[in-house]
């Protein structure tokens, strides 16, 4: 009787789910929509807000802060008005003039603008908002999509807010607290180690120890994508009247206190011989370095912390 009833209740539910399939079969569209189609009934348009003049104000990962888990820092820059659907006008700050661009508008309020693909959230004329995509042959990857951005206009912040634009861009108690959160677990597990805004320094001690400090290279603040890789400092340290001659790259992990401590070679070398080198870097760090140098410790928003180093470090015994 069990097996009798349990087939009974499932010969009803095969009989509803095969009737809702002819109903759903019954109601479905004659053609697909095409692509084109598509576009023209969920693109975004910029007709509304033509000539008004946008400044970016945030610039924010989607947990609320402008710094990632490895030290990167957003800093929003872009100025800019749209002429038409088509065609936007983008500042750049080095020319100190507009530039016109073409825009692409896409399905799902997709676009693309100087170079970099955007979702429109939220389009007024006070503000827009934007989310930024991450596209790699053409497949947007919505789990690294995670940077937001906010445009005020103008005359928006000049009279309704009144503040300046430089006002907002700044860091906030946020950005502070989520820096300090970092600097302590990196302090724990040096796997949390993240690049310093500001690299560690460098000072010779010895008029026989030369220095060259690492240079900071410009981002490119009209790109709206993280680097696959953070900004590695790189210095170049000569020793005189060394031991011997030698030439020998490493990385140093540098704590918040500004100790060195020994990472690993950074250059090739056989099997058999990799101990005695590395023997030799550590007598090089411990012997010339620590002595030699006041190192002052990396630091972001004012907060010293751990940082990883690249010493270039060439010795004469001359």
């Amino acid at each position: 009787m069990k097996y009798f009833s349990f087939f009974i209740l499932n010969f009803i539910v095969f009989t509803i789910f095969s009737c809702k399939q002819k109903v759903n079969e019954k109601h479905s569209p004659a053609a697909e929509e095409s692509n084109e189609q598509r576009i023209a009934r969920t693109k975004t348009s910029f007709k509304t807000i033509s000539g008004i003049r946008f400044t970016e104000v945030y610039r924010r990962f989607d947990n609320g802060v402008s710094f990632n888990a490895q030290g990167y820092q957003l800093k929003p820059s872009w100025k800019l008005y749209f002429v038409s659907d088509t065609v936007v006008n983008l500042y750049s700050d080095i020319k100190k003039r507009y530039y016109e661009l073409p825009v692409t508008l896409d399905h799902d309020s997709i676009f693309n603008m100087g170079g970099a693909w955007f979702k429109a959230r939220k389009i007024n004329k006070d503000s827009l908002f934007f989310q930024v995509l991450s596209v790699k042959n053409k497949v947007i990857s919505w789990k690294n999509s995670n940077v937001y951005v906010t445009f005020y206009a103008e005359d928006y912040l000049k009279n309704i807010l009144h503040k300046k634009a430089k006002t907002l861009q700044g860091t906030t108690k946020k950005d502070t607290a989520y820096i300090r959160a970092l600097a302590i677990a990196s302090s724990h597990n040096p796997k949390k180690i993240f690049a310093a805004q500001q690299p560690v320094t460098l000072k010779s001690k010895s008029t026989n120890v030369a220095v060259t400090n690492a240079k900071v290279k410009a981002k490119d603040l009209d790109s709206y994508y993280i680097p696959e890789t953070l900004f590695y400092p790189e210095y170049s340290i000569t020793i005189h009247q060394a031991y011997a001659d030698f030439y020998h790259t490493f990385a140093v992990q540098v704590d918040a206190k500004g100790q060195m401590h020994f990472v690993e070679p950074m250059e090739e070398m056989f099997p058999d011989e990799k101990e005695n080198i590395i023997k030799v870097m550590k007598g090089i760090m411990d012997g010339y370095l620590k002595l030699y140098l006041d190192i002052t410790p990396g630091k972001t928003l004012g907060i010293a912390h751990d940082s990883l180093i690249l010493l270039v470090v060439r010795g004469y015994t001359s």
